[in-house]
């Protein structure tokens, strides 16, 4: 919203719009003429835009007979959404270093156990059928029970570390469009299309193909599962600024604004046989590509995640 033209005389809400905790401080100031600082607050533009986050400071003026209230309002967004980035990164590299712990303090009792079951197996030999046949049942039982075991630490290990990235050049086009012919089967039994919107000329970028599409891949299967019955899932490409931009949009269930700022956390679901890695995954990837995973959701009328990445330097990589 534009204001132009005098302010004297008008209210507040129409000023500065309906934002409840901006006009709560601007009520409190004026009523006890208190200074706030760095009053942190959440507003929604539009469905269109994702949250931005204000940083509030009000300071009392007196003109004799009347009272007045400087507001500043600082957009924190970029500096939230970094520390975000950062605390997602010390999060990951605690979590690598937990993980080797765990793996390492799980798989060597577990070697113990396997040779013991091993050496049991061969006493089995030397026992009746009836004996020998309802052991071996239960070793055959522990032995899966142990692989099962193994299985869970080694995907532990795997999601917790980083893959080292093989750059090349790539499109980010090409990509897209190669994971949607690969899950629009999936999508079609579900009743959902595939709608890819891919701008031409774009740039190419510096990505490791494999990982791109890990990332792209579980955006896109988190987007159709949010959607209940028929739906669409689009993907669009653009530039934005100097770099490239994917944005993956569903009209499925939204996500509620209290779960916004958890999604991307390892381990966070809220659908009932969610792991709670894909979109960890995905935002991981994203950082190591030198980019950026945002999303933005209204409860009830759908999501997108858009992941931006820099594009390659030189201008002969236009593609057509």
């Amino acid at each position: 919203m534009v204001w132009d033209g005098p302010v004297e005389g008008e209210r507040a809400a129409d000023l500065l719009g309906n934002i409840p905790d901006v006009l709560d401080l601007v009520d409190r100031g004026l009523e006890s003429g208190s200074f706030v600082t760095h009053h942190d607050a959440t507003i929604t533009i539009s469905s269109n835009v994702p949250l931005r986050h204000l940083r509030i400071s009000t300071s009392p003026i007196d003109y004799g007979d009347s009272k007045g209230l400087v507001l500043v309002l600082r957009d924190v967004s970029d500096m939230k959404r970094m520390e975000r980035e950062i605390f997602q990164a010390e999060k990951m590299t605690a979590l690598g270093r937990l993980a080797a712990s765990v793996a390492h303090e799980v798989r060597n009792p577990l070697g113990a156990v396997n040779l013991q079951l091993q050496l049991l197996e061969e006493d089995a030999a030397d026992m009746v059928d009836s004996e020998r046949n309802r052991l071996l049942r239960r070793i055959n039982i522990a032995n899966a029970e142990i692989k099962r075991l193994d299985r869970i630490v080694g995907n532990f290990l795997r999601f917790s570390r980083a893959p080292q990235v093989q750059f090349q050049r790539l499109s980010l086009n090409e990509v897209v469009q190669r994971v949607f012919d690969l899950v629009t089967p999936e999508a079609r039994d579900q009743g959902v299309r595939l709608v890819p919107d891919l701008a031409q000329g774009l740039p190419l970028i510096d990505g490791d193909e494999g990982q791109l599409s890990q990332a792209i891949l579980n955006i896109t299967v988190n987007a159709f599962h949010a959607i209940r019955g028929e739906g669409k899932v689009r993907a669009e490409t653009r530039r934005v600024g100097s770099g490239v931009c994917v944005a993956i949009t569903d009209d499925g269930a939204g996500i509620a604004e209290v779960d916004l700022d958890r999604v991307f956390e390892f381990y966070y679901t809220t659908k009932d046989e969610g792991t709670g890695l894909g979109l960890s995954i995905a935002q991981r990837i994203v950082f190591e590509h030198g980019g950026r995973l945002d999303v933005r959701s209204e409860k009830g009328k759908g999501s997108t995640f858009e992941m931006i990445f820099p594009s390659a330097e030189t201008e002969e990589d236009q593609i057509g």
